[in-house]
């Protein structure tokens, strides 16, 4: 589907140690490819069942891009 993976570095049997570490950007940045890619994912579902045109889920992914690009404090998931 063309989706990113988890950035590099980090797994999720870490973020209790990360969060203990007070390291909670770096989860934050990690549960937030999560949120993108079943958003993605579930527009591909909505494409499937007929709910969307494939216009419609480019729209809708043109505008998720958009939004994470230019919303603050990003950083990881600017590259999905």
């Amino acid at each position: 589907m063309g989706m990113q993976g988890k950035p590099d570095g980090m797994h999720g049997g870490e973020v209790p140690r990360y969060c203990l570490d007070g390291r909670n950007k770096e989860v934050a940045d990690y549960c937030e490819t999560d949120i993108v890619n079943t958003y993605r994912v579930w527009l591909r579902y909505e494409l499937f069942r007929g709910r969307l045109t494939n216009a419609e889920l480019e729209a809708t992914e043109t505008a998720l891009f958009e939004f994470i690009k230019y919303a603050p404090t990003r950083s990881r998931t600017s590259s999905i």
